[in-house]
């Protein structure tokens, strides 16, 4: 087999491991905001970080392009720093992590609400931080469905190409 015959492969899955990094460094805060306090508005939040799960992906990839493109605040800002991002990889990585985050987050803030909060709590009258507590307690008690929250989220990744093509 010619290594050319392997390069979407490789192309794949480097956009897919990109996309599932920054997913987890942007999705493990979020579910944990929203498995871990009680502020009223994170159902409405949460139901917006639902909506790429039922789009279809050619509205998604529509909806992307009308807020990254070149008409767009957003595209003029990142082609006024030199870094366009419709029809390149980095476009193809927001598309690919957008489509893919509601998975992790998902199934993340689910195992984290999973935790005690006397666990929790007796962390913070022992006079833990909460980074130490999210650190030393939530992650090797949610691990778990952290874990299942990346593989979805890779898999999606992976697998999407409607939203990415348009």
């Amino acid at each position: 087999m010619m290594l050319s015959e392997l390069m979407p492969l490789y192309l794949s899955l480097r956009l897919a491991l990109t996309a599932t990094l920054f997913g987890l460094l942007i999705g493990l805060p979020i579910a944990w905001f929203l498995g871990h306090t009680q502020w009223k508005g994170r159902e409405v939040l949460d139901s917006l970080i639902s909506i790429p799960m039922v789009l279809p992906p050619t509205v998604l990839g529509y909806y992307l392009l009308l807020i990254l493109g070149r008409n767009s605040w957003i595209g003029r800002l990142a082609e006024r720093f030199g870094t366009p991002l419709v029809f390149t990889t980095r476009g193809a990585i927001i598309a690919a992590t957008v489509v893919s985050i509601p998975f992790f987050i998902k199934s993340a803030r689910a195992a984290i609400e999973g935790i005690p909060s006397d666990l929790l709590d007796a962390a913070r009258v022992l006079g833990r931080t909460e980074i130490n507590i999210f650190f030393s307690i939530v992650i090797p008690n949610a691990w778990k469905g952290i874990t299942a929250g990346l593989v979805l989220m890779f898999a999606r990744a992976l697998g999407d190409f409607g939203t990415t093509q348009t």
